[in-house]
């Protein structure tokens, strides 16, 4: 009966620990090994001092040592721990690195405890779902929305185009080793369905096809200022509550490479563009640029 009520103790404090979750975007740090970016936990519980492994799709672990652990909503407050459905921005270090391309750190990695031995077929699911579907220069295109990479600001931005209310819509390309993401900015966008042209956007298409830096490209146009017709259609704008919608829409159109130097000869096409059912963060307050926080007022 001992034994048993020790079994008992030692499982529920080892079980009580247990929790799944998967990597946000996540960004290099200043130094070898640093990191930072977006974990979200799936299920059970996660302490900032819990020691975690991340891994890819392949199977390659990092053992990870978090640093911080940020409120999403306020960077200066650190939590302690997090539970099923929450959020944060984590700050952490690891030693180990990437053996190939496809190992990277990256958006939608599986993370467990320090020890945990997961399945192969979970590890496989690793695979992100395609929220942006296109055809590209005649090929096809997937990706998904980046981690805030769907907001309106309905106030705009201090110090950023004008002040104008704009909308952000941002997808990145999810097929291993194309690097590419999508950036669209609709200014003074209409909370309904709506058509625009180049004149109300500004969009900026780059990274690479093969995952090499050195060949890293930039399609797009900035201030409405565009040489050839691109076009972004919202066909769906379902307002959930103040601060959330859920949208689709389609574009289609032309993007031309910008060069520092030279001529820019090279186009992008898209053709049959769709992205369906977005969740869109509604931001009604006014981020000041030159202090980084948000403005009431």
């Amino acid at each position: 009966m001992k034994t048993l009520f020790i079994f008992l103790l030692f499982s529920s404090s080892v079980l009580g620990q247990a929790f799944t979750a998967e990597t946000g975007d996540i960004y290099l740090g200043d130094a070898k090994g640093d990191y930072s970016g977006l974990l979200i936990v799936r299920s059970g519980l996660l302490k900032v001092t819990d020691p975690i492994e991340i891994y890819s799709s392949k199977g390659f672990k990092y053992l990870v040592r978090i640093v911080k652990m940020k409120d999403i909503n306020d960077t200066k407050k650190e939590l302690k721990q997090l539970s099923a459905g929450q959020e944060a921005y984590i700050e952490f270090v690891t030693a180990d690195e990437p053996k190939s391309y496809d190992d990277a750190l990256r958006k939608g990695m599986k993370v467990y405890p320090k020890g945990f031995k997961p399945d192969g077929a979970s590890l496989a699911a690793n695979t992100k779902k395609a929220d942006f579907m296109a055809t590209l220069d005649g090929q096809p295109f997937k990706a998904a929305v980046a981690y805030k990479g769907a907001t309106l600001w309905r106030k705009g931005v201090k110090n950023f185009a004008s002040n104008k209310p704009y909308l952000l819509l941002q997808f990145g390309s999810i097929v291993s080793p194309d690097d590419r993401i999508l950036t669209i900015q609709l200014f003074n966008p209409k909370e309904t369905i709506a058509r625009y042209g180049p004149k109300d956007m500004e969009v900026n298409f780059s990274g690479t096809t093969d995952g090499k830096k050195e060949n890293t490209t930039i399609y797009g146009f900035v201030n409405g200022k565009a040489d050839t017709d691109f076009i972004v259609e919202i066909t769906k704008w379902q307002a959930v509550s103040n601060t959330k919608a859920i949208i689709s829409g389609k574009l289609y159109g032309d993007l031309r490479e910008v060069k520092v130097l030279g001529v820019a000869k090279k186009i992008n096409r898209f053709e049959n563009a769709t992205f369906d059912n977005i969740e869109v963060e509604i931001i009604n307050t006014q981020l000041d640029l030159s202090t980084g926080v948000k403005d009431k007022n």
